[in-house]
């Protein structure tokens, strides 16, 4: 959907769980865990221990592990990151100015447009550098990489961020934005961040109707569960939750186990990337 945005996963999402105001956002319980793979008769197969970042969370988002990540960057080459040059000034997100700093990032050919604050403007703020930013970027499948243009580090908070719901990201239109967080950020937090939010910008080249948002509203009916509690913010997020669980796991010896969990998205998003020789029949 072009120029609609969506929040990204809030870090502190125990803040956002306990202390949000009623009626701010649509939120539903995710059933609680449980084993996979249940059909009539027939008896569940259990999660592999390596594979349990896949079962629905009730609290927080998704968060697939570093070795997840990790595998995904041997996919792809080699980042390239130019000197940063100084810009006089960039309006943020809450509507303030200040000067700031561009890069460029090119992986495989593809070159994304970095916009940064000033090393004193970013002090204390929890922003990734831009070789962090880079590695979290490097373990996007092509696929879905091709659709950011440009990453934009606010040192400002979200203009609806509270004190007590920290929003850490959005994306929409090909730019993702991320925000300042009260807490000290892994490579892995990153990862798992960029992931989602890179995700809105694909879900947008996929979604150009109330009938495209709506067929993925019915696979995940279909399914019966939500990867995370955060993904029943809205059906976006529920498709970014989920497409972290996909990436991490396609192709590897979680793949069963993810495919019995959400077998209707997981075909969804198999048509959707032409993985599948069954997709054009799937919904």
């Amino acid at each position: 959907m072009a120029n609609f945005r969506y929040p990204g996963p809030i870090c502190q999402t125990q803040d956002w769980y306990d202390g949000f105001d009623t009626g701010t956002l649509i939120r539903w319980r995710s059933p609680p865990p449980s084993t996979v793979g249940t059909t009539p008769g027939g008896t569940p197969s259990a999660i592999p221990s390596a594979c349990t970042f896949i079962q629905p969370r009730m609290r927080g988002t998704v968060h697939a592990p570093a070795a997840a990540f990790e595998r995904l960057r041997h996919n792809s080459g080699a980042a390239t990151i130019t000197h940063a040059t100084p810009k006089t000034s960039q309006t943020w997100p809450d509507g303030t100015s200040s000067g700031a700093l561009e890069q460029q990032i090119t992986i495989d050919g593809q070159t994304i447009h970095v916009i940064r604050p000033t090393q004193a403007d970013e002090a204390g703020k929890n922003l990734p550098s831009t070789a962090q930013l880079a590695a979290a970027l490097r373990a996007l499948p092509t696929s879905q990489r091709a659709h950011t243009r440009t990453v934009l580090l606010s040192p400002r908070a979200h203009p609806r961020s509270t004190p007590t719901a920290t929003i850490a990201g959005e994306a929409g239109s090909g730019e993702i934005t991320l925000f300042p967080v009260g807490s000290t950020q892994s490579q892995n937090d990153f990862d798992n961040r960029v992931m989602h939010e890179s995700g809105h910008n694909l879900q947008g080249s996929l979604w150009n109707s109330g009938t495209a948002v709506a067929a993925w509203t019915a696979v995940a009916t279909a399914d019966g569960n939500r990867p995370s509690h955060y993904a029943a913010n809205n059906t976006g997020d529920d498709f970014c939750e989920f497409g972290i669980l996909y990436n991490t796991t396609k192709r590897t010896p979680c793949e069963s186990a993810t495919q019995q969990l959400y077998p209707h998205r997981w075909a969804k998003m198999e048509s959707y990337l032409g993985n599948s020789p069954r997709a054009t029949s799937r919904h």
